[in-house]
């Protein structure tokens, strides 16, 4: 950006601006330029406006199209393609955009206006789409700047950039005719609230990389940036949305439970058509349980007046005295929200000739059929209705708690408050006795305009901010605007740390921003109480072990019992071998068999791998299993020492029985996965020779060696698994029937691989998947006889998209790492850039596509991807997540071939969502997307969230998602129904919305692992492993729960369950979509159904 700045600076453009509103300007943008040759239309009259634009260099007209253009001209070009407003791709993938698919028209019919040149900004201010026309008429080069981002720019340096600007409605204005002037233009009808692109660039980046770089020496290469590919546009707003579901909430309990609904009185004053806040929590919580087939109890009270609090804030139902707080009590409310057939309601509840059904229902007279509108809600409408407030309920919950003062707000308040505390950035690095204490102490503030200053430069520090929703701009005196920061981001604890002014002023960057405080004073004493509460064992004046004292009542447990077996002192740090010596002598004794794992113990096995590899903790065990002083020797028959020991043997005894219980209780934690590290494995065959050797000369080691022997039983069982012939897991890149999960992927299973030369000649060879990359180029160069050269080998993958993975020489599992179409090459160096995409790479063409969807029912499908997907669920173990995040190639041995799988089966589906939709033939192409949708649904009733995320995805692809002819023959239930899914995406609050979906849902879910995978990524690039030498076990913590979570979704497989019963034609037919992944293609089918000339304005 400094460098476009520069060139700014240098060509003499802009001169009076400053720097930094340059820089404030650009701060959107891609600065790299887009380079548009002579004849390109930018942009067509009535298009949606999405850009402003800046010439760096070159000219462009804007004119009047003649109303006599049409679509295609004869010569069989394209007149029209704006990938503003359809497609919003990365700046160069536009470049290739505009090369391959804009034309160049005819000119001599159009309405000239005026030309544009370098160094101007050009746009619209006050329209929903442009009032003209835009072409290139010299090589030019442009920097494109966010529409709504300009006018927020422009809103404050209005007078700054007067000078520079080209409004295009004020040139149609002053150069067409008083007729042309005054057609109405088209302004926006209404505001929908929409969603972010969603966020998967990052994730992508691990899973399923999709940035195409092809390079011919210069710039005109073209990049495709994943997290652009989606399109969420939620068609109902938020708003609508809540209205509705209060209304579905007030017509059930008019029709079900009228008498809540009737005069109250209170002190001597009788108020009319109320409700009883406790009488409304405990009905809503037996509907809620009847409605979603849940448990009643596990509808908590808190969650329940969260979704009456929904209602309060939406004033959808109000206190009687306007209170804004919802209180489960002898408290009354009204509803308030408008409905058209308030009267018939009412009259159907004193009918003297309704009666309740069994299930619930009504009968009513057939003189009192319900007009229309008025009907009763069924049970999908209040199904949704209900899903949709237990899922905002806790954000207003969140909210209400915040608003109360500390000494009011109960443990459980205080819990959940803790609970959404773990997910907000700005804490993330705090430890857990940090994060309790501001749970009681933080509070939400909300601004509503933007503009409003929080504070101002040289203003004493008072408070600490926490951005919950919005952004805020850093302005100081002398540079202006210096950045934003957004959600997630904190603010003004630099002051408060140092007791000093404000360094700079932070104004609100937008309209309805959410906060977080944190008070001076609490401040201050949350720190004085971490360093009280701070215990540092030290070693030659060196820390080794750092402890925080845990306050036991935050908890919220008034259990006794409870309380008697928890530890006083959680770990923040220490050495490795410090934190091992720790958990054998605080941990290992408390533990019994009916306590739950200890948390620290249970972090500690979870997470040793990343800083105290298995043979270093095998030795630490060893030793300490062995640690004596001096040597006891028997005498007279007895086991009396006659030397001084600095270890008895009780003490030795102690020892033994302490390592023995860890080794238990690691191999309780991983299971199976336990001895698929050769190190443990043999360890554990070594203990078991020293426990039966030394219960020769120990007395009192019966317990021991019953506890030895049953895990060397478990490693006997595991042996037997474990040493099954080589399985193949992938042919060619179809998933084998005969590959082994739900039981776990094995080092020496293999894959059948083509691998190609650069002459696109191949040999088909089997490759086990601990072969790294370097042992698969030396065996493939001898099966391809070109081993005469002593020369490097490079493996390579070349994408579909064209993109090229160069795989380091220590990779391992190399075929399962390999996209759905790509293809393995084995070259030399200079061999590389000539690689290109093989025309199979293509995927499925229309012609010979058979859809899966014409063979097989909704349910089948959703309930045979649900047993496909649980058995790849159970076969991935937590520990492979580390492996994929820390780096594959830092655990020598282990490989993540079953979250391969897993990822690669996500991206298979998500790009056959896509594939159905696009090869459809016309006449069922709705039908089919229709039936996707409900795919869709019953995954999500399954619990398959991967594989409803995937659905989801797929139908939000840009290239399915601007077919808004498509979507608009879709019913305005089926297009809400789909706008809840899309809202679930919703990455705000960090995937809030995901989150509170799944906390609701019991074991076995198959969880939305690309998420989790990301949230291990934030974790470990945003904290470090090492402080000062010693081993951050917050980070370690942090990273144990995300693993406890994975290893929690599951439940024990039974294969002889409905969704788990093999039907093998429907299993194979859904264990391997044929599918396009090559996002241009999908875009050139997607302008084949729907030319590009018709504007998208959104579902």
């Amino acid at each position: 950006m400094e460098q476009l700045v520069a060139r700014i600076r240098h060509s003499g453009q802009m001169r009076s601006l400053t720097d930094t509103l340059l820089l404030t300007l650009f701060s959107t943008s891609d600065p790299r330029p887009d380079r548009v040759s002579p004849g390109v239309i930018l942009f067509q009259k009535d298009e949606v406006i999405a850009y402003w634009y800046f010439i760096l260099s070159g000219e462009v007209e804007l004119y009047l199209p003649s109303p006599n253009t049409a679509a295609f001209d004869g010569g069989g070009y394209q007149s029209d393609l704006n990938p503003n407003s359809l497609f919003p791709l990365s700046t160069s993938e536009k470049r290739e955009h505009w090369r391959q698919f804009h034309t160049r028209l005819p000119i001599n019919k159009d309405h000239f206006l005026v030309k544009i040149g370098s160094g101007t900004l050009f746009g619209e201010l006050n329209l929903f789409r442009h009032s003209c026309s835009a072409r290139v008429i010299k090589p030019a080069e442009f920097i494109r700047i966010n529409q709504n981002h300009f006018l927020n720019i422009y809103s404050k340096y209005a007078d700054h950039l007067q000078s520079y600007i080209c409004v295009m409605e004020d040139i149609v204005e002053e150069r067409t005719s008083p007729l042309m002037a005054n057609v109405a233009r088209q302004q926006p009808s209404t505001s929908k609230e929409s969603y972010d692109p969603y966020e998967f660039t990052e994730m992508q980046k691990e899973l399923e990389p999709m940035n195409l770089q092809v390079t011919n020496g210069h710039e005109n290469g073209y990049e495709w940036n994943p997290g652009n590919l989606f399109e969420i546009t939620n068609s109902v707003s938020f708003e609508s949305r809540i209205h509705e579901a209060g209304l579905i909430i007030k017509r059930t309990m008019q029709t079900q439970c009228p008498q809540l609904i009737r005069d109250r009185q209170a002190q001597r004053v009788v108020y009319g058509q109320c409700m009883v806040g406790s009488e409304m929590t405990k009905w809503l919580a037996q509907l809620a349980s009847e409605t979603l087939m849940q448990p009643m109890q596990s509808f908590t009270n808190l969650q329940v007046i969260g979704m009456w609090q929904a209602l309060l804030e939406h004033h959808v139902i109000s206190h009687i005295t306007n209170e804004e707080q919802f209180k489960d009590k002898y408290v009354f409310y009204r509803w308030t929200i408008d409905d058209p057939f308030e009267q018939y309601y009412q009259s159907r509840a004193e009918h003297p000739n309704m009666q309740m059904t069994g299930g619930g229902g009504l009968v009513f007279p057939n003189i009192d059929v319900p007009p229309r509108g008025a009907e009763i809600p069924n049970y999908n409408d209040l199904q949704n209705a209900i899903f949709f407030l237990s899922t905002i309920g806790p954000d207003s919950l969140f909210r209400m708690i915040l608003t109360k003062p500390p000494f009011e707000r109960s443990p459980e308040e205080l819990e959940l408050v803790y609970e959404e505390l773990l997910h907000v950035k700005a804490l993330a690095h705090l430890s857990t006795m940090v994060k309790r204490e501001l749970a009681s102490v933080i509070r939400y503030e909300q601004h509503q305009h933007a503009g409003r200053v929080l504070f101002h430069q040289g203003d004493e520090g008072k408070s600490w901010y926490i951005i919950l929703k919005g952004s805020v701009d850093v302005n100081i005196i002398g540079k202006g605007v210096v950045c934003t920061l957004h959600e997630g981001d904190d603010f003004g604890k630099l002051a408060l740390v140092n007791d000093a002014p404000r360094a700079a002023t932070i104004a609100l960057a937008e309209d309805n921003c959410q906060f977080l405080r944190v008070d001076k004073h609490d401040f201050n004493r949350i720190l004085r109480d971490v360093e009280a509460n701070t215990v540092r064992l030290k070693e030659h004046d060196q820390d080794v072990l750092v402890l925080e004292k845990i306050n036991l009542n935050m908890s919220g447990s008034t259990s006794s019992a409870s309380l008697k077996n928890q530890c006083c002192y959680s770990v923040m740090a220490g050495l490795p071998e410090k934190m091992i010596e720790y958990v054998l002598e605080t941990r290992i004794d408390a533990q019994t068999d009916d306590t739950a794992l200890d948390t620290f113990l249970e972090d500690f096995i979870l997470t040793h791998i990343i800083y105290m590899p298995s043979n270093i903790l095998c030795n630490y065990l060893k030793n300490y299993y062995s640690r004596r002083g001096t040597i006891i020797l028997p005498t007279n028959g007895s086991f009396l020492s006659s030397v001084e020991s600095n270890f008895d043997v009780e003490q030795q005894f102690v020892a033994k029985r302490r390592v023995i219980a860890f080794l238990s209780i690691w191999e309780s934690v991983f299971g199976l996965n336990f001895f698929l590290d050769t190190v443990v494995n043999s360890f554990v065959e070594e203990m078991y020779c020293c426990v039966l050797e030394d219960s020769k000369s120990i007395p009192n080691m019966l317990t021991i060696v019953d506890q030895i022997t049953a895990l060397h039983q478990l490693r006997e069982n595991a042996m037997l698994v474990l040493s099954r012939p080589p399985t193949t897991i992938l042919d060619c890149g179809i998933y084998s029937a005969n590959a082994p999960a739900p039981n776990p992927i094995l080092p020496i299973d293999t894959c059948n691989q083509c691998i190609y030369l650069s002459d696109t000649t191949f040999i088909t060879m089997s490759v086990r998947l601990d072969k790294n990359a370097s042992e698969i180029a030396d065996l493939a160069r001898c099966k391809l006889k070109c081993a005469s050269t002593q020369e490097e080998c490079f493996l390579i993958e070349v994408k579909s998209s064209g993109e090229r993975v160069v795989f380091a020489p220590t990779e391992v599992s190399v075929p399962t790492m390999l996209s759905i179409n790509g293809r393995l090459y084995v070259v030399f160096k200079d061999e590389i850039d000539s690689l290109t995409p093989l025309p199979d790479q293509n995927g499925p063409v229309e012609l010979v596509y058979h859809s899966v969807l014409e063979m097989m029912g909704s349910t089948e499908i959703a309930n045979q991807m649900c047993a496909f997907h649980t058995n790849l669920f159970e076969a991935t173990d937590e520990i492979e997540l580390i492996f994929q995040v820390i780096g594959r190639d830092q655990f020598p041995g282990r490989q993540p071939s079953n979250l391969d799988i897993l990822l690669r089966r996500f991206n298979e589906i998500q790009y056959w969502a896509t594939t159905e939709i696009l090869l459809a033939l016309p006449a069922k192409r709705v039908t089919y997307l229709k039936k996707l949708i409900k795919i869709a649904a019953i995954t999500k009733e399954n619990k398959d969230l991967m594989a409803f995320f995937a659905i989801t995805l797929g139908l939000s692809n840009i290239a399915v998602s601007r077919l808004s002819t498509l979507w608009d023959k879709l019913s305005t239930k089926i297009r809400r129904q789909y706008g809840e899914f899309e809202a679930l995406l919703d990455p705000s609050r960090n995937h809030r919305a995901y989150r509170m979906l799944i906390a609701k849902m019991t074991p076995p879910v198959i969880p939305f692992v690309p998420l989790l995978l990301k949230d291990l990524t934030f974790m470990h690039e945003g904290n470090k492993t090492y402080f000062a030498g010693l081993v951050n076990f917050e980070k370690m913590h942090m990273i144990a729960n995300v693993l406890r979570s994975f290893r929690n979704y599951k439940t024990k497989y039974n294969p002889n369950s409905a969704h788990h019963k093999k039907i093998l034609e429907p299993q194979n037919l859904i264990r391997n979509f044929r599918v396009i992944d090559n996002q241009r293609r999908l875009m050139e089918l997607s302008y084949q159904i729907e030319p590009p000339q018709r504007s998208i304005s959104g579902r």
